[in-house]
């Protein structure tokens, strides 16, 4: 194996970004497990049924019995997947306009999306017996889009206990007392390599098992880029771990021919998982992102309204939305990652898939916009406002307010076009401010078609006229601007 890589920051650190993950700009990828299989609450559903304090756990002693009586696993039975497709998904996925795709091979609760040798939980040895992540990486492969592998395990050890808090290392001790009481399928030795307790297991095994995962992932599926959910991967104890980790996997894509990249997150800590010069910063739901950013960024995004998971009832981000957030993220020269949430038969929902296919349908048009563009020196105009959320100490970005009044560019890389665009439709005219008289252009046409454009420059900027423009779709409009 190639040893180009060594397992300390100043080598991996020396890691430069494949320049097809920045020309890419668009990502899919999924939370699909058996916790959607109850249908819910949220992804954490296999954590709130044993908190007696919750709503989930009310509800899951309403529909189904105590702890003690139908445990968390139970559901791996109800999650089939009989309605999986990898091929519907790939192209689905493909039509969607995004250049890589997968989905979270285990959430916090463990349970594996792959057909796994080194620990029994897993989709090829239950449930489905099938390797649900092994046939989507051929059936993408066999499209062109690469592949993505995303973990969340690291935080799992004492992830199902009562109240469990993972920075100061406290649980609720009433409560975990009357579970052991009762007999709950959490502290049942029998389990322990599932649910990782402390009152039936040791960290230093779980540990141990969490390496031997993603190694087998690393090793098994050669995938092209790598995400981590939120850890203590630079704490005493894991760093040494994590080092040789992230080495074995430059090492082994040397030794594949492939240009690898790890997204390198930044949690609720506001810790990068990494050293804050290793890989590309990922942000979730574009949390705590500032307003520019000097390097390779990705914002991560959910489709639904209340769960990274499928549940009943929830509400999907409209095509407009999305496709306003992916435009943004460009002109700031990052990209988007979004993640789906399939049904537990492996049905991807109606509202998901249409939301998709009009985001396809208006890059398919447009797609010379956004693709191996880089950001131009006006990112964009318009309220910056109504952008930003905050919560608990956080901003978000959030981009279900945009409209025609706001304006973004982005370039081609030899700097001789410029793409000017609109989060929406203008409905007579259209004033891009930062292309006024001082800036020699040569030609101003729409990219979706060749239909004519008239326009004029000012000194308050570049003025289209769009009463008379057939745009083929509603969502957006991008212009070519040839300078001289």
């Amino acid at each position: 194996m190639s040893n180009t890589y060594q397992a300390n920051w100043d080598s991996l650190t020396q890691h430069q970004t494949p320049s097809w993950f920045s020309d890419s700009k668009f990502g899919l990828y999924a939370h699909w497990g058996i916790y959607s299989v109850p249908g819910f609450g949220n992804e954490w559903y296999g954590k709130w049924m044993h908190d007696p304090a919750h709503e989930i756990h009310r509800r899951h002693v309403e529909q189904f019995g105590s702890p003690s009586e139908y445990g968390y696993t139970r559901f791996i039975d109800g999650f089939t997947a009989e309605q999986y497709d990898p091929d519907e998904w790939a192209e689905l996925f493909a039509a969607s306009g995004a250049r890589y795709a997968g989905f979270s091979l285990a959430h916090h609760d463990g349970f594996g999306l792959w057909d796994s040798d080194v620990y029994r939980w897993n989709v090829g040895k239950m449930g489905p017996k099938r390797d649900l992540y092994g046939e989507l990486a051929a059936a993408l492969r066999a499209r062109g889009l690469r592949l993505v592998a995303p973990f969340h395990i690291i935080r799992g050890f004492n992830w199902f206990l009562p109240g469990w808090n993972q920075w100061d290392q406290t649980f609720e001790e009433e409560a975990v007392a009357r579970g052991m009481a009762q007999g709950w399928e959490l502290f049942d030795p029998e389990f322990a390599d599932f649910y990782w307790v402390q009152q039936t297991s040791k960290f230093e095994d779980f540990f141990a098992d969490w390496q031997r995962k993603v190694r087998e992932v690393i090793d098994k599926y050669k995938p092209d880029m790598m995400w981590f959910d939120g850890g203590k991967f630079r704490d005493d104890g894991y760093e040494e771990t994590a080092l040789e980790i992230l080495a074995h996997y430059l090492n082994q894509a040397e030794d594949w021919g492939k240009e690898v990249l790890v997204l390198n997150k930044l949690p609720v800590s506001m810790k990068y998982n990494f050293h804050p010069d290793f890989g590309v910063i990922n942000f979730e739901k574009g949390r705590d992102r500032p307003l520019h950013y000097d390097r390779p960024w990705n914002d991560d995004m959910r489709i639904g309204d209340q769960s990274w998971g499928w549940v009943e009832n929830q509400q999907y981000a409209s095509g407009r939305e999305l496709l306003s957030k992916l435009i943004d993220c460009a002109a700031r020269g990052g990209t988007m990652m979004l993640s789906l949430s399939p049904k537990p038969d492996g049905a991807i929902p109606a509202g998901q898939r249409d939301a998709l296919l009009e985001m396809g349908a208006w890059l398919s048009l447009n797609g010379e916009a956004i693709y191996e563009t880089a950001p131009w020196t006006t990112h964009s105009e318009g309220d910056l406002e109504k952008l930003w959320h905050q919560e608990r100490g956080h901003k978000f970005w959030v981009y279900d307010k945009c409209n025609a009044d706001d304006r973004r560019y982005t370039q081609s890389k030899d700097g001789k076009t410029v793409y000017a665009m609109t989060l929406g439709i203008p409905e007579a005219t259209v004033t891009f401010e930062t292309l006024n008289d001082a800036i020699g252009i040569e030609r101003v046409s729409l990219v979706e078609s060749d239909q004519p454009v008239a326009w004029e420059q000012t000194t308050a900027g570049l003025r289209i006229d769009t009463s008379d423009a057939a745009f083929k779709t509603d969502l957006a409009a991008a212009w070519k601007v040839t300078l001289k």
